[in-house]
């Protein structure tokens, strides 16, 4: 595995929060393959073997049935996430006349009276910007104070520039898993990854010829993918061990049943996910939303084919750098990557000391506009 490779997938480990003393539960790609040879029999073999050994037989049972459990989770992940329809499913719709709001912010010559009309057309968001400019800081605004019901008034209170950050935001936040037990703070900090490469990239761009708005909308929906494998891994596994769970008690399995009452899903696994299917996912999920000016897919596709860094389009390359950044920093402050590999990681993606110094200025939480 290329050094670059091994820091990313550094990054999502402590991301996930993979517990680095177990032993990895390695992602097995089978469809369309014979079914695995390893069966319930084999499992209570193992364990007869080393009946004698107390509790190592017991752990290395219980081993053996969160493995042979997850062959039959991938096969099913497998099929879920190549099924587009399933994968559309599984997320929050904000509807196609939201993905046209977020393609005419992308337009170099945006106004309120553009986007009052198309963003009328779509209730959730109507709902929340009201909600927004309803808040004490918007309301001061006005002479009177009075609550604010019209949804021009409110666009024109937030203004344009604020838009283009408030409105892709409120979207991915509703894509993002509701839950993510028993991986204890993933949700909050993978939609922290999420807003600090979309800082990041935005930032970036600003000394670049590059739209800040597209940056923003390519590092913030480039999770997309993470977020689908995440909600359909925890739904998989907890439904493939409810079936052996009831195989298991039907035939008064007491052994196989204590065992597979004592798992949960496993990091590894969801980190192994990630990497096989995640890029890939964010590409094809925004390939539906057929977008005219914003070049979200395109960049996504470009980020999903692993063309390498030479290989990209200059927003790509952008979104690189920020990735880059951002992982490289949060590793820093676990003290997860060497100074040697930091400078590796940054010349894998010509990150300037200018522009780690830019960087290292900007809030990379807070989007600058309160929300």
């Amino acid at each position: 595995m290329p050094v670059t490779d091994s820091l990313v997938q550094r990054f999502f480990d402590q991301l996930i929060g993979v517990n680095p003393d177990k032993k990895r539960l390695g992602y097995q790609i089978r469809a369309g393959q014979p079914q695995s040879e390893r069966t319930l029999l084999d499992i209570e073999a193992q364990a007869q073997k080393q009946r004698m050994a107390g509790a190592q037989a017991k752990a290395q049972f219980t081993e053996f049935a969160q493995a042979h459990l997850h062959d039959e989770v991938s096969d099913e992940l497998v099929r879920r996430l190549h099924n587009i329809e399933h994968v559309m499913a599984s997320l929050f719709d904000p509807t196609d006349a939201y993905y046209r709001v977020l393609d005419v912010l992308s337009g170099r010559t945006v106004t309120v009276n553009k986007l009052d009309p198309l963003v009328s057309r779509v209730p959730w968001l109507v709902e929340d910007l009201l909600r927004l400019v309803n808040q004490p800081q918007y309301r001061n605004r006005t002479s009177s104070g009075a609550m604010v019901k019209d949804i021009k008034t409110a666009l024109r209170f937030l203004g344009v520039e604020s838009l283009q950050l408030i409105l892709p935001v409120y979207a991915m936040k509703r894509m993002m898993p509701h839950s993510t037990d028993p991986f204890t703070g993933l949700k909050s900090r993978l939609w922290d990854y999420s807003l600090a490469v979309a800082i990041a990239a935005k930032r970036l761009a600003e000394d670049s010829p590059e739209h800040p708005y597209n940056a923003f909308c390519v590092g913030l929906f480039h999770t997309l993918g993470h977020a689908v494998v995440t909600r359909n891994y925890l739904r998989t596994y907890q439904q493939v061990r409810q079936q052996q769970l009831l195989q298991a008690r039907e035939s008064r399995d007491v052994q196989l049943t204590d065992a597979l009452d004592s798992l949960e899903p496993d990091g590894s696994f969801l980190s192994e996910s990630f990497n096989e299917f995640a890029a890939v996912l964010s590409a094809d999920i925004t390939s539906r939303w057929q977008l005219d000016t914003l070049p979200l897919c395109q960049t996504l596709d470009q980020l999903a084919e692993g063309a390498g860094f030479a290989g990209s389009s200059p927003l790509a390359r952008l979104v690189q750098q920020a990735q880059v950044y951002v992982q490289c920093r949060e590793l820093k402050q676990r003290q997860q990557v060497s100074e040697d590999e930091a400078k590796a990681w940054f010349a894998s993606v010509q990150l300037s000391s200018d522009s780690i110094q830019i960087l290292r200025q900007t809030n990379l939480k807070r989007l600058g506009v309160e929300i």
